[in-house]
């Protein structure tokens, strides 16, 4: 069978390594459940995972009288699943928080997802000591003082007076309403797209906050050993 492998990132031929079936009668209704697990192992990477099969005799196609399957792979996946990264330098509340918004995402939970990304800057601002930051207060006289706030806008801002990001990050942060309470508090739930935009944000304020020194790590590691082994 083809069945989209994770690590292929593509469709790609399955083999059914083990199975087991169920069938379970409804005498009171008339219908018969069918259940099937399968152990399943790509054809190319041979990377091993689940698949599930349910269908009923009451619910099937009129036409060609097929019954109406329903599939659900383990772990999930498919062009619209989003990888769940690592950042494994995060301290672990951040990288908890970050797993559950995307596993929101995953499930169609959006409005959830929504509040899942607020809460992530939350975390990351508690993990480094960001409890406030500077922004701009309009004065009843019409001009503007800078104070010091602890709400969402002044955490972001402080992470930028902290040097843990550029302004241009920061202005990013801002943008994203998702970020903020309005998704939560009007119970306006986000599209699709829209999160995917702010996961993608979130995902290159850790990388850049937690992974690119081990990055450039590497790579110095990589020339200096290329450097060693021209000198032998």
């Amino acid at each position: 069978m083809k069945i989209f492998c994770a690590v292929c990132n593509r469709e790609t031929n399955h083999d059914v390594i083990k199975e087991e079936k169920r069938e379970i009668r409804d005498d009171e209704v008339q219908v018969v459940f069918y259940d099937e697990w399968q152990i399943i192992q790509c054809k190319g990477c041979e990377d091993i995972s689940f698949r599930q099969v349910s269908s009923n005799s009451d619910d099937y196609n009129s036409d060609d009288g097929i019954p109406f399957e329903t599939i659900k792979l383990y772990p999930l996946r498919g062009k619209d699943i989003l990888p769940i990264k690592g950042y494994y330098n995060a301290q672990p509340n951040v990288r908890n928080i970050y797993r559950e918004t995307i596993d929101a995402f995953n499930n169609g939970l959006y409005l959830l997802c929504a509040g899942g990304l607020r809460a992530t800057i939350e975390s990351i601002c508690t993990a480094e000591g960001i409890i406030d930051g500077p922004i701009d207060k309009r004065k009843p006289s019409g001009t503007t003082k800078i104070v010091r706030s602890k709400d969402l806008i002044g955490k972001i801002n402080g992470l930028y007076e902290k040097g843990l990001m550029t302004k241009k990050q920061a202005e990013i942060l801002h943008e994203h309403r998702y970020l903020g309470n309005d998704a939560l508090h009007s119970l306006d739930t986000p599209s699709k797209k829209s999160l995917r935009i702010a996961i993608e944000i979130i995902d290159h304020t850790l990388d850049s906050l937690y992974e690119l020194s081990d990055k450039a790590a590497e790579l110095a590691w990589q020339r200096e050993k290329r450097q060693k082994k021209k000198g032998k």
